[in-house]
C-alpha cells in the first residue's frame, strides 16, 4: 500500500507556508526515467506491402465468391492498420520506473496491479514485457532505447518475479511458426 506523507497538527501551519523538504524518508522515488518511441518500429520496403496487398486481394476474392461482403470490409480495415503502423513512424513517450509503479507516457499502473516482467528482442529492439492482472492491456511492452536492459532488470527484479523464458500462448507460437514459413518480406535483404 502507498504510504502519504501527512504533517503533525501542530505544525501544520509551518508546513503550509514553506515547501517540504527533500529528505531520504520520501517513499515515492523515480528509479529510472528514459524516451523512447511508443512501439517498435522498422522501416518496411516495397515487397512487404505488395505481399499484403496480393494476400488481401486473393482472400478478398474467395471472400466474394462465398458471398461474405462483410469480411471483405474487416479485410481493407486490416490492410489500412497494417500500413499506417508500417509506414508511419511511432511517438516518443516516457517512460518511469518508480517505487510505486511504472508509467507509460500518461498511464501508470502500480505494482500491485502487474504480475512478472521478462526482456525480449524484436526488430533489433530491446523490449520489457510487464504481465499485468489487468483484462486489458493484459501485457504492457516498454522499449529499452536509450537505457541499459541490465540496470531495468535489476530494477523490476526489485518489485517483481523475472521470467528467465518468456511465457508464450498458443496464438504466439501460432504467430511464430506462421511467420517463420511465410515471411512478408524478402529475409536476404
Amino acid at each position: 500500500m502507498p504510504k502519504f506523507y501527512t504533517p503533525p497538527e501542530d505544525h501544520q501551519s509551518e508546513y503550509q507556508s514553506s515547501p517540504p523538504s527533500q529528505s531520504n524518508d520520501n517513499p515515492i522515488q523515480t528509479l529510472l526515467e528514459w524516451k523512447a518511441p511508443s512501439r517498435p518500429f522498422r522501416k518496411r520496403d516495397r515487397s512487404f506491402y505488395t505481399t499484403i496487398i496480393i494476400l488481401i486481394v486473393l482472400i478478398s476474392l474467395i471472400a466474394i465468391l462465398a458471398s461474405q461482403i462483410l469480411l471483405v470490409g474487416v479485410l481493407f480495415a486490416i490492410g489500412f492498420v497494417v500500413y499506417a503502423l508500417n509506414f508511419i513512424a511511432p511517438d516518443e513517450i516516457t517512460y518511469k520506473i518508480s517505487t510505486q509503479g511504472i508509467t507509460i507516457g500518461d498511464h501508470f499502473y502500480h505494482w500491485q496491479e502487474l504480475d512478472s516482467f521478462w526482456i525480449t528482442d524484436k526488430d533489433e529492439h530491446k523490449i520489457l514485457s510487464v504481465l499485468t492482472h489487468l483484462r486489458f492491456p493484459a501485457l504492457l511492452m516498454i522499449m529499452l532505447c536509450n537505457v541499459d536492459d541490465q540496470k531495468v532488470r535489476n530494477t523490476c527484479a526489485k518489485f517483481l518475479p523475472f521470467e528467465e523464458i518468456a511465457p508464450k500462448s498458443m496464438i504466439d507460437k501460432w504467430s511464430d511458426s506462421l511467420q517463420k514459413h511465410f515471411p512478408l518480406e524478402n529475409p536476404h535483404r
